[in-house]
């Protein structure tokens, strides 16, 4: 028997139809159903799909403003960056514009992924000794794990580069909903409730999120931000003042108006009042990063993600190392499935926690770590009957011509239960549970645009005075300690959980992916991969089938937030994966924790080009108030 659970989401759209465009149709993702039984599961989302554009992001806000965007002629980056900011407005709970954002783009013109590293870095002043003197640590809220903001910079380093509008014309909707307010949805009244000590403690956060006689925004209360709207608005100043440059010059000066002009002096001047280690040059050397990204060929797609100085190559390290093993055979989410899935992740991950840091300051075996021979190597300690209890990361040096030497901390536990929380409540921060947004676009032409935005949230980021801004706190991902190769240092930037996705399949866009969920996105991410590529007749065409299936997750690892806290030997498994597999795994030794269906974090967000029909097809996971939109 089929039980299953409703929803319907508030869809709360403000989208001013031009009237040359009244006469396009696109579809509008508001609902879904979830059976509770076992595989496979279905969705009961529509098939979200059209001929000239696919959009999935967190908030049906930005994925309206996305589709304004492109709807008024702009390409996917054009709307990847208006979503960006409109996001950066009605999601922090998620993320706000004094956070981050990695970015992986394709242009179709230039048939190749890129990558723009928004990772801000710590202060000149941030040493180890800074903290160790003021008995400082890195507890993630407030001002002391506080970075630069690097989503504006990246943002705009995508629109002067790749996008067709100017600053304002993408700006407009995030400033009007900031000027005239927007809905709050429940998540961000939720996170303001549940930080109310935070929120009340800071003057600026106060003004900021409470009404004027201190109470608190129901869920569906119009709210304004009228400090964050004259920011956007100074920018767009700066950008018209340079207009008859043209329109690169207009960006950069809208740019360099946030990171070198007034608002960086406001925002300086804020942190210089409260003891933070923070000076202009901070802001005003700042910039993001133009990069390759790194890569792996899985049974033939090729898989992109961001460097090492972000968890991006967990992906691609777990997948060399289940290319050895026959998951079709095993049967999706069986007990050999999950357990191999499982086991991989913990070799990886131990990896992870040893040799990812920023490539600036460190000097990574990232060619080892890549390596299939590597990655069979790691295979091969895979126990089918029994689950590992070590956390061990592996040696790539051998396989890397170029580090000889590791004179850093190596994951080397054998039994690592004593050292984990066994109730099963594994927390990885100490400042709350953080979360992330994610946005994925893809236009009539074939341009692809994949970003996961975070930071700044409600949840531990100061409002820096008049400007609007929460710092973000991703320093608290940073250690303390120097024998850990992702240290604080000035300047650096710190190992991101942050992982955007995009696939190419003979050479062509196949699907952009990502996900909030800290430590657990590229397990999410891998898992609707998977589900995809090795299983694609139980979903085909709709993608959403393949979000909902029922997923896993490890704890086996140290958490990237402060404190770093481990849920070693710990998996939680959806509960409508059958009872007899939960059992099988307990048997081979795993500490199972069976959770709701839907109960595994994370809110994929998809978008595909079907190489059949030539459609955008366009998913959002029903763990979370995501929404798809195509037309």
């Amino acid at each position: 028997m089929l039980a299953s659970i409703n929803y319907l989401g508030d869809t709360m759209l403000n989208i001013p139809l031009r009237n040359t465009l009244h006469a396009l149709s696109f579809v509008i993702l508001i609902g879904f159903t979830v059976g509770l039984t076992t595989e496979p599961l279905s969705a009961q989302r529509p098939l979200v799909a059209g001929p000239n554009a696919g959009v999935s992001t967190g908030h049906p806000l930005t994925s309206a403003a996305a589709l304004e965007t492109l709807l008024q002629g702009g390409n996917a980056f054009d709307a990847g960056v208006t979503a960006l900011l409109v996001g950066g407005v009605v999601e922090q709970d998620l993320y706000g514009l004094g956070g981050e954002a990695l970015i992986l783009v394709y242009p179709e013109l230039e048939r190749k992924v890129t990558s723009i590293v928004g990772q801000g870095w710590a202060p000149r002043g941030a040493t180890i000794e800074w903290y160790r003197e003021r008995n400082k640590d890195l507890n993630g809220a407030g001002l002391d794990p506080a970075v630069i903001p690097g989503a504006l910079h990246g943002a705009l380093t995508v629109l002067e580069r790749w996008g067709t509008m100017s600053f304002e014309q993408v700006s407009t909707r995030a400033i009007a909903y900031a000027e005239h307010g927007f809905p709050m949805r429940s998540l961000t009244a939720r996170a303001i409730e549940g930080n109310l000590d935070f929120v009340q403690a800071w003057p600026d956060n106060r003004r900021y999120w409470l009404k004027s006689d201190g109470s608190v925004y129901e869920a569906g209360e119009t709210i304004k931000l009228p400090t964050l709207a004259n920011t956007l608005k100074k920018m767009v100043e700066a950008e018209r003042k340079a207009a008859s440059a043209g329109r690169v010059q207009g960006i950069a000066a809208a740019r360099d108006r946030f990171y070198k002009g007034d608002i960086a002096e406001q925002m300086v001047a804020f942190l210089r009042a409260h003891d933070a280690p923070f000076d202009l040059s901070d802001f005003a050397e700042y910039s993001a990063k133009i990069e390759e990204p790194t890569q792996t060929n899985y049974r033939g797609y090729t898989v992109y993600k961001q460097g090492f100085g972000s968890q991006g190559p967990v992906l691609l390290q777990t997948l060399n190392i289940l290319e050895n093993f026959d998951l079709q055979a095993m049967g999706h989410n069986s007990p050999d499935y999950v357990h191999t899935i499982i086991e991989a992740m913990k070799l990886t991950y131990a990896d992870r926690d040893t040799y990812y840091a920023d490539p600036e300051f460190v000097d990574i075996p990232a060619e080892g770590l890549l390596s299939k021979a590597y990655a069979k190597t790691r295979a091969a300690e895979i126990d089918p009957a029994l689950a590992s209890l070590s956390f061990k990361a592996g040696d790539p040096l051998p396989y890397d011509p170029t580090v000889t030497e590791w004179p850093y901390w190596v994951a080397n536990i054998e039994d690592a239960r004593s050292l984990s929380d066994a109730s099963g409540s594994f927390v990885p921060s100490a400042g709350g549970l953080k979360d992330t947004t994610h946005i994925a676009i893809i236009d009539q032409s074939g341009n692809v645009f994949d970003s996961t935005p975070s930071g700044g949230w409600i949840r531990g980021a100061v409002i820096l005075g008049q400007t609007g801004i929460g710092l973000s706190t991703r320093g608290e991902q940073f250690w303390l300690d120097p024998k850990r190769a992702n240290h604080i240092r000035p300047r650096a930037r710190p190992r991101y959980t942050l992982t955007p996705s995009i696939v190419l399949h003979d050479g062509k866009p196949f699907m952009a992916i990502g996900t909030p969920g800290g430590d657990n996105q590229d397990q999410t991410i891998l898992q609707t991969f998977l589900n995809i590529v090795e299983f694609r007749s139980a979903w085909y065409p709709n993608p959403h089938e393949a979000i909902a299936w029922p997923r896993v997750r490890t704890q086996h690892l140290h958490g990237s937030f402060w404190p770093h806290a481990a849920g070693f030997t710990q998996m939680d498994m959806e509960s409508n994966i059958s009872s007899d597999v939960a059992a099988e795994l307990r048997k081979r030794g795993h500490h199972v924790n069976e959770v709701p269906p839907l109960g595994v974090s994370g809110c994929a967000t998809v978008v595909m080009l079907d190489g059949t029909t030539g459609n955008r097809l366009a998913a959002a996971d029903p763990r979370r108030d995501c929404y798809a939109i195509a037309y």
